[in-house]
């Protein structure tokens, strides 16, 4: 609609066949192997502040159905006929002043199960929230250069709870939420010499980053360089 700012629309289809592990796992009563199936709708807005900043926009739609997941018994892959995950989400990137740079974003989503399903002896309910789908995540790395030669940087990553797996009626496991500080310094010591640290978990904060399933659960990293 204008030089600097744009809109967009999309709406897509897309499939998955099974592959690989996903077909190892599969069993008697699991041997549905219809491909994985993605609707996904789409709107959004970039916004041009200036040559050097930009910010972002966009809210969806996303459904799944014949879903292989993993299973809250070890090794065993179960497939969930229907899931749905509606979300907002802004960014920024660029420049605010001559030496100062920021890239980051935020994302809301709100993920459930829609129907009710009974898969191998455990009961999901339509409404239950979907497993590995924070509510909140957050992101912001700034970045300034103090002259020609140096620089510094330090971030920020954020993440509310969730379940480590699509909750059942009998088991679940809750991953608490985090925020993690990460740093960097820029040297460009010559023409052909540049010079990077980077810091991560600068507080060496005890948080958990992922899971397998319920009872394998992945820390994430201690203070490292």
């Amino acid at each position: 609609p204008s030089e600097n700012l744009s809109l967009y629309a999309s709406y897509s289809q897309s499939f998955v066949p099974r592959a690989g592990d996903q077909l190892t796992s599969l069993t008697v009563s699991s041997a549905n192997l219809a491909p994985e199936k993605f609707i996904n709708h789409e709107i959004g807005a970039k916004h041009d502040v200036n040559a050097d900043l930009s910010l972002t926009a966009a809210v969806y739609k996303l459904e799944r159905e014949n879903i292989a997941a993993a299973s809250d018994t070890p090794g065993q892959t179960i497939l969930i006929d229907g899931q749905e995950t509606k979300g907002a989400e802004l960014g920024i990137s660029g420049k605010l002043t001559e030496k100062w740079s920021m890239f980051g974003g935020y994302a809301y989503q709100d993920g459930e199960i829609t129907k009710d399903q009974s898969i191998s002896g455990s009961q999901y309910k339509s409404g239950t929230e979907l497993g590995q789908t924070p509510r909140h995540t957050f992101s912001l790395w700034n970045r300034y250069d103090f002259n020609d030669t140096w620089g510094a940087a330090i971030g920020v990553i954020s993440r509310s709870d969730m379940y480590a797996l699509n909750p059942s009626t009998t088991n679940s496991t809750v991953l608490p939420g985090y925020t993690r500080v990460d740093a960097a310094i820029y040297g460009k010591l010559s023409k052909n010499v540049r010079l990077q640290v980077n810091l991560e978990n600068l507080t060496n904060q005890e948080y958990a980053l992922s899971a397998h399933n319920n009872n394998n659960i992945v820390p994430g990293s201690p203070l490292s360089g």
